[in-house]
């Protein structure tokens, strides 16, 4: 079937308009990859970086010189996957039971788990909690405060609710228990759902830095966030005491400046967890749009 000239124009503003959206995307890592690999004399210039013409690993061989840097992946590793895995399997485990008609009070508890949104204890009293549990300088201490969130739980019963409740009862007809259904019938078929939260997680955890600031104080557990920007404020104390424009030159002769490095730590962290996001897309798209209209 011909296309009419309107909708030829139609696709060819939907594309421009597609290509222009990505570009806003893309140009952002292009240009802190650029900063990133350039040496001090490009680095240090005010402008758009699109491309250099003396490459340099300097920036990245400053901030893998601390031999810390393996560990704080490790930790930071630990504390997404425990993190990620515990929020979903308890936030989904609470959910499901606040899906169901028949249990009693269910409107007062999700009053209670909404009012939770709007209204938090505060920092001191938080801090205070984790400490009378003895979780300080301890990994409980960057996974157990966070572990369910309110907005999580919503998503997550909304999406249960939508699931045909002929299915459970069958289930219950063949003799299989609550567990059973949950674990067997209900997950598999709520994994869009799961792999929406999966991903919101994912990205907090390894995001999250401040209360690895305030909760670990003795200098063991160091997660990659807190190495880093220990790191940058380092190249940036080193670029404000020198008198070269910005640019240090170390004892190892390596040549950077403060920006080459804060671009250098930003594609450190955040490529990995771009990496993972491929293969989430398509039960992310497909939960956020269920999880979010039923009610």
């Amino acid at each position: 079937m011909k296309k009419s000239a309107g909708v030829r124009i139609f696709d060819l503003m939907n594309i421009l308009l597609m290509l222009f959206i990505c570009l806003t995307i893309v140009f952002p890592f292009v240009q802190q990859l650029v900063i990133s690999l350039s040496p001090p004399s490009e680095s240090s210039t005010v402008g758009i970086h699109l491309f250099t013409k003396n490459p340099t690993l300097d920036s990245f061989k400053q901030i893998f010189a601390s031999g810390s840097i393996v560990e704080a992946y490790s930790w930071t590793l630990l504390r997404t996957v425990m993190g990620t895995v515990l929020t979903v399997i308890v936030s989904a485990m609470l959910a499901y039971p606040l899906s169901k008609r028949y249990l009693l009070g269910r409107n007062v508890w999700m009053s209670l788990i909404v009012f939770t949104m709007f209204f938090g204890g505060g920092l001191i009293p938080t801090y205070l909690l984790v400490k009378e549990l003895h979780m300080l300088n301890t990994i409980w201490a960057l996974v157990l405060p966070g572990l369910c969130s309110a907005y999580n739980i919503v998503i997550i019963r909304n999406f249960f609710t939508s699931l045909p409740i002929e299915v459970e009862e069958s289930a219950y007809m063949d003799g299989a228990n609550d567990y059973t259904i949950f674990f067997r019938i209900v997950l598999p078929l709520s994994m869009p759902i799961m792999a929406t939260v999966t991903l919101w997680s994912l990205v907090g955890q390894w995001n999250a830095w401040f209360d690895a600031m305030i909760y670990i104080s003795n200098g063991k557990i160091k997660v990659l966030q807190i190495l880093l920007r220990d790191v940058l404020n380092n190249a940036q104390d080193a670029a404000l005491a020198n008198s070269r424009g910005g640019e240090v030159v170390d004892m190892s002769g390596q040549r950077y400046t403060a920006e080459s490095v804060k671009a250098a730590i930003l594609l450190v962290t955040t490529i990995p967890i771009v990496m993972v996001y491929p293969f989430l897309q398509k039960y992310f798209v497909k939960g956020i749009m269920i999880g979010a209209v039923k009610g």
